[in-house]
């Protein structure tokens, strides 16, 4: 789905409070409903072709021209009673009332990419650019035998701007663009020019490559720096910038003021007809056999969906009959726009000259003269056919089905370019009425990045060796064997050379050091239960004997290291500062001071 609108800011209530307006949500086009209240029952048997078609449409429609050169011809039926292959797969195809919205495009673009010689109508096909099919139909290529191009319509459009431009890319097959009276800028075109792109892992062209025709006026935004970005388009060779700040001086010589002759292909005339008249000059399409794609709108319009009621019986019937016909019809007005009538034969005759009377009508056709009879006849003769041919309408409608749920058509006619009074151009407008003589669809095959193709991986080739290469290869590998043997002989009986070094490991700083536990070492004294205990007395001296070895030990210790530290201080002999500090204070000689 190609949408151009962007967010658009709109301030509430606060003026420092924005939000934001997003793009409407999809709107499904009229052909979804057609499909959905189709009847589940045929009235008619369908035909081989009939499920091909139908089948491939929703399969894969846009490669349906990849079955090669071959292409069907398609043959009208002979007669308005015989069977129509195009009649049974869009039943309402030849009615006043046809719209192609009603008509699924994935079947349209199966059937033109098949079969030719089709009807006039199957040339161009209205759609909107935010159909969600319209990705898939640019995936269609052309090829020498078909060629689907896109017109893109959009003159006065609001949401057409820099910022959505980068949009159109989706569009491959694009052949011409209006975006008169639009946002666009110089900056616009140079973003679009950005999008015609070679996509190197499909090996196939992206983007506007094939556009011919751009219509640019009275965009004001538009000046002089648009030039150098439309050496991307190639087969560009009808440039309309009347209204805008450009000079056609700078133009020159890539464009020339169009001459008098090729006028028509300007505004005011429609751009789909200006693509028309393109189409007669050979070469310009990769087929002489154009199809196109019409964007002249952005969305689907809203349609109600029609509600399952019973319809009412009409009174206005009117019965159609002749003296000397053999049958009739009886039908209402609502009936003959919805293709269904009810045919009477003879026995319907037969009651009604029973009610009026035979002799009656006997006796008028008594009295007539002879010219009067042959007037008769002839009238009776002419309005038989007509209710013949009728009838057979009537019958080949209610056999298709066609004239059932029929959507309305889109009330949005599209974008237009304002009213403006149909004046020739000016002598000014005229010289900005750009035009070069239009390149040949040749131009973009050349245009192709040389590329080389990826070569098939090689197979393995085995390579034949003679007896007296197998020798010499035996011999090398024997005498590389008993080198290696040898080595590992001299590394077995030397270990020590071989062996690296010892490293000390580095002590380190950081960790912290580990402290003798004595507690580790010092067991508890023996538990003694408080109830062999008496009261307010307590023992004096535990008894020796019950000390453990561990106890025993750290006594001994604590008792050398407290003799080993007054026998240092015994042995140091006193400092001055020592002296002074165990000196007793004399009160006497400091009150005399």
């Amino acid at each position: 789905m190609i949408v151009l609108s962007a967010p658009k800011p709109a301030t509430s209530n606060d003026a420092s409070v924005a939000k934001y307006i997003h793009p409407p949500p999809y709107i499904p086009g009229p052909y979804t409903h057609a499909e959905a209240n189709a009847p589940r029952t045929l009235p008619f048997l369908p035909s081989l072709s009939w499920f091909c078609l139908t089948k491939l449409a929703h399969v894969a429609s846009d490669q349906a021209s990849s079955i090669g050169d071959i292409r069907l011809n398609y043959r009208p039926p002979v007669s308005d009673v015989a069977y129509d292959l195009l009649r049974a797969l869009i039943p309402s195809l030849g009615q006043p009332e046809f719209d192609w919205a009603v008509v699924d495009p994935r079947l349209w673009v199966t059937i033109v990419q098949i079969y030719d010689n089709l009807p006039s109508a199957f040339r161009c096909y209205p759609i909107p650019l935010a159909d969600e099919h319209l990705p898939l139909l640019q995936s269609v290529p052309s090829t020498p035998h078909f060629s689907l191009i896109t017109i893109l319509e959009l003159p006065a459009c609001p949401d057409l701007s820099d910022t959505t431009v980068v949009n159109v890319k989706y569009l491959h097959g694009l052949c011409a663009l209006d975006a008169s009276a639009t946002l666009l800028s110089s900056y616009g075109v140079k973003v679009f020019s950005g999008t015609v792109l070679w996509s190197a892992e499909h090996q196939t062209r992206r983007g506007p490559w094939g556009l011919r025709i751009l219509r640019l006026r009275n965009c004001k935004d538009i000046d002089d720096n648009m030039l150098s970005h439309l050496t991307a388009f190639r087969l560009l060779s009808i440039l309309d910038i009347r209204g805008t700040r450009c000079h056609s001086k700078v133009f020159s010589p890539s464009f020339e003021p169009a001459p008098q002759s090729e006028h028509p292909l300007y505004h005011p005339t429609p751009l789909r007809l200006s693509v028309k008249l393109l189409r007669p000059a050979s070469g310009l399409f990769s087929s002489p056999n154009v199809f196109t794609l019409h964007i002249n709108t952005l969305y689907h319009s809203a349609t109600s969906k029609p509600s399952n009621v019973q319809e009412a019986r009409t009174e206005d019937v009117c019965v159609t009959f002749t003296a000397r016909s053999s049958n009739c019809i009886v039908t209402s007005s609502t009936d003959v726009l919805k293709g269904r009538g009810r045919l009477l034969g003879p026995e319907y005759f037969r009651f009604r000259e029973r009610v009026k009377g035979e002799s009656h009508s006997r006796g008028l056709h008594r009295h007539q003269s002879r010219t009067s009879i042959a007037l008769q006849e002839s009238t009776d003769r002419v309005a038989e056919e007509e209710l013949s041919a009728l009838v057979a309408k009537q019958d080949i409608a209610s056999f298709y089905g066609a004239g059932r749920n029929i959507p309305q058509r889109n009330s949005f006619s599209g974008y237009s370019y304002p009213p403006e009074a149909p004046l020739p151009p000016s002598a000014e407008d005229s010289l900005l009425m750009l035009y070069r003589p239009p390149p040949l669809w040749a131009v973009l095959e050349a245009a192709v990045p040389d590329i080389q193709p990826l070569q098939p991986p090689k197979s393995a080739e085995v390579a034949k060796i003679s007896k007296r290469k197998m020798a010499e290869m035996t011999e090398f590998m024997d005498q590389f064997n008993e080198k290696r043997r040898k080595i590992q002989q001299d590394v077995a009986e030397k270990p020590a050379a071989c062996a690296p070094e010892s490293v000390s490991l580095s002590r380190n700083p950081f960790r912290r050091k580990v402290k003798h536990d004595f507690a580790s070492e010092r067991s508890s004294l023996p538990l003694i239960p408080t109830t062999s205990l008496l009261s307010g007395h307590f023992r004096d001296k535990e008894p020796k004997a019950e000390l453990s070895a561990s106890t025993q030990t750290f006594t001994k210790t604590n008792s050398k290291l407290k003799a080993e530290e007054s026998a240092a201080y015994d042995h140091d002999e006193p400092t001055a500062r020592d002296q002074r500090k165990f000196t007793p204070f004399d009160w006497k000689s400091w009150s005399k001071n």
